[in-house]
């Protein structure tokens, strides 16, 4: 039965994406670098932040007045904003000096995205929108048209690679990172966010240097504009 992940999992899942991105320098440069290009404007969207929402944000070239995060599970924004690890005081300090306003959203995306009145310059998602198909990603992209304002951006960042253990499959499912299965391969992610409506502005692709330390082959990235009519 789908829960909550516990605070101890966010805070493992930080540390090692802190450790990792030490480690293999050039694949998160890659994408952090993509992030900064495309996401501009007062207003930002994290979709499935976890608890990389404030990591996330020291990569924008242009920042936000008011940013967003969404995510089911309440613990990421508990150990974002509890926790006394440097980085994230770092964060939360760079946040407070620029007058960035934050909000944290405890919900499922498909759920708060149908509903709320706040619209966008650009959404994001890191990791996320892959471990959705079908019917739910097509959902996905309805909702996400709803809240970007038009011109805004739709950036995605996604691996690919045979690397899933049965633990993190099983973990994918019982915190509701996303649907069971194998899910899109990355070609087929942009067919349908393109099929979504958005008009794809550009698309990078880099090979790891080391696949089996990585856990990844392969990084995409690409970004996309929402235009009535096309």
């Amino acid at each position: 039965m789908a829960g909550t992940a516990p605070i101890e999992y966010q805070r493992d899942y930080f540390e090692s994406t802190l450790s990792k991105a030490r480690a293999f320098p050039r694949e998160y440069d890659f994408y952090r670098s993509f992030l900064g290009l495309y996401v501009q404007g007062d207003s930002v969207l994290n979709v499935g932040c976890g608890p990389l929402f404030y990591e996330d944000l020291m990569h924008f070239n242009q920042l936000p007045r008011h940013y967003v995060g969404v995510d089911i599970n309440s613990t990421a924004f508990e150990y974002m904003n509890e926790t006394e690890h440097p980085r994230l005081e770092e964060c939360r300090n760079y946040v407070k000096a620029n007058n960035i306003r934050t909000e944290s959203v405890d919900e499922s995306i498909f759920d708060w995205a149908a509903n709320t009145d706040q619209r966008f310059d650009s959404i994001f998602g890191v990791g996320v929108f892959a471990t959705f198909y079908g019917e739910k990603f097509e959902q996905l992209m309805k909702v996400l048209w709803r809240v970007l304002k038009e011109g805004g951006h739709l950036v995605n960042v996604s691996w690919d690679g045979d690397y899933y253990t049965e633990k993190i499959a099983k973990e994918k499912v019982d915190y509701q990172f996303g649907q069971g299965g194998p899910g899109y391969t990355p070609d087929e992610v942009v067919q349908q966010i393109e099929k979504g409506g958005f008009r794809l502005r550009e698309r990078r692709i880099i090979m790891t240097d080391d696949p089996k330390s990585y856990r990844w082959d392969s990084i995409h990235i690409s970004a996309y504009r929402k235009e009535w009519g096309s």
